[in-house]
């Protein structure tokens, strides 16, 4: 889903808590992608996704923050305001084309993602309906590009995965895919996918 079908910035996160300096991001960053990597995979509910950031956030040593800014106490709207701080906009054009290929073939989406990120998504764009079938992260309880979301897929879909194209803008997401047996392709723009796609005869 993430700059395929829509924008993803991830560091819109601490810019959105205005604490977004290098020294915030060499202290919070890796601490930030292990809580969301939990939850992602849904090793963590989301009261307990915001619980771990009040730890983060809230409980820090607090020289640490007046040396760099912040506040004294982050509200659980502002963490969730913080986390779609980082989903853009639709990427353009690929709403057309979802609903295209979808007329000659089933579409799903396979994503890295969470309860906050993707209700949100499913409401505010309308690519995503045009997909009906979701495969979810934090419901497959892997994370891409872990073999065993491939596998767990490959398990719910009804056809080899052979015959199932995979399309993902990051490499390492594509490799796997094509480990576990399906077809790959990186996405790299709307015009080299709407390429292939016809090329294909999907549209």
């Amino acid at each position: 889903m993430g700059n395929v079908l829509v924008h993803i910035e991830p560091a819109a996160f601490l810019r959105s808590l205005s604490i977004d300096t290098s020294e915030n991001r060499e202290y919070f960053q890796s601490r930030i992608i292990d809580i969301v990597q939990r939850y992602e995979r849904g090793d963590d509910s989301t009261e307990e996704f915001f619980a771990r950031l009040d730890i983060l956030f809230n409980k820090r040593d607090r020289t640490f923050q007046r040396d760099h800014g912040g506040k004294d106490h982050y509200s659980r709207d502002e963490f969730r305001n913080a986390m779609l701080s980082i989903v853009g906009i639709q990427v353009g054009g690929m709403e057309d084309i979802a609903r295209r290929v979808g007329t000659s073939v089933p579409l799903g989406l396979l994503s890295n993602t969470n309860p906050v990120h993707f209700d949100y998504c499913l409401r505010t764009f309308r690519v995503l309906q045009n997909i009906p079938t979701h495969f979810l992260s934090y419901q497959l309880k892997a994370l891409k590009p872990e073999p065993e979301i491939f596998a767990r897929v490959a398990m719910q879909i009804p056809f080899p995965p052979g015959e199932v194209l995979y399309v993902d803008d990051l490499t390492e997401n594509v490799d796997a895919a094509r480990a576990a047996g399906f077809m790959g392709h990186q996405f790299i723009g709307v015009d080299d996918i709407e390429q292939l796609f016809a090329d294909l005869k999907l549209i």
